[in-house]
């Protein structure tokens, strides 16, 4: 699916026909590789995505096509977003050279972080800022050509869902964005057991989560403040929960699992001696652990 519908973009792109992009593969190097399909109903959070793709393109060809100088810094890159639970990331940062024009992208995404709908879009951008010209892109990441993909994991099974709803109308304080529940069982489904709630009342963040999958540089930061704040407040749940350990065995889907997912993916750094020091930090400093989490999440990060 190339482009964003009829987005009227302030600079110069590059036409389709200047980027040849392969469709996507899973399983690459494998006997099971293979087009990547529509749905991935036998998917599980143990198993990581791993996808390439070749894209061949002329970057002299590219360069001109978008108005910039020949000397203009341009790279492929590729993000990714599952829905619905607003995790985001970076997957591959290519810089172009001028001696190439074949280019394989390699892909890899923690099975842990991912659940739901999966958005991958690959991307043609600047990758160093340039000299502002009338109509002509100079920010780094500028989208100079973009397609993406849809991939539904585990059939519409999402890692937790949201619900938006009416805070004046509950005991939630009626200004807050956003609450997350989460259940004292560790060992029940995560899809029962972890529900976000958003403000129905809140104009700015009901916008950024209903254009989650393409969003402006304003839903970025207000998701980017989203997921840290979630992230968080998982981290805190377990951290609090003595029951709660690295080495506890929790059956797939579960609570627990999921927590254990979230320890490995943004508190690896702290976890040489288990939970040890990174619930001493917690307990002892909790603005150092907010900031630890802020650190690991990539709070309002330039996501190139």
């Amino acid at each position: 699916m190339a482009g964003r519908g009829n987005r009227a973009w302030p600079y110069r792109r590059v036409r389709g026909d200047l980027v040849k992009a392969s469709p996507w593969t899973i399983d690459p190097d494998t006997d099971g590789e293979r087009e990547v399909p529509d749905s991935l109903p036998d998917w599980d959070y143990q198993t990581d995505l791993r996808l390439r793709r070749r894209i061949s393109l002329d970057s002299a060809a590219c360069r001109e096509v978008a108005g910039l100088p020949p000397d203009a810094s341009l790279a492929i890159s590729v993000r990714w977003n599952a829905l619905p639970s607003l995790l985001r990331g970076s997957a591959a940062w290519l810089p172009l050279r001028d001696d190439s024009q074949e280019y394989l992208v390699d892909v890899e995404i923690e099975g842990e972080r991912l659940g739901g709908i999966v958005n991958l879009e690959t991307m043609l951008v600047l990758a160093a800022p340039d000299k502002p010209r009338p109509a002509v892109a100079h920010l780094v990441g500028s989208n100079l050509w973009n397609d993406q993909i849809e991939i539904r994991l585990q059939g519409n099974a999402p890692l937790f869902p949201i619900a938006q709803v009416p805070f004046s109308e509950s005991s939630l304080p009626y200004k807050a964005a956003w609450f997350l529940e989460l259940g004292a069982d560790l060992n029940a489904t995560a899809l029962g057991a972890i529900q976000l709630l958003v403000n129905q009342e809140h104009p700015t963040i009901v916008a950024a989560v209903g254009r989650a999958s393409s969003p402006n540089d304003v839903d970025r930061a207000v998701l980017s403040a989203l997921r840290s704040d979630v992230v968080r407040t998982m981290l805190e749940r377990a951290l609090e929960d003595e029951a709660f350990d690295m080495t506890e065995v929790f059956e797939k889907d579960t609570l627990g699992a999921v927590l254990q997912g979230l320890m490995r993916t943004y508190m690896s750094s702290y976890m040489d001696d288990g939970l040890l020091e990174i619930r001493r930090i917690r307990a002892s400093d909790p603005p150092m652990f907010a900031t630890i989490v802020q650190a690991a999440t990539d709070l309002l990060a330039d996501e190139r």
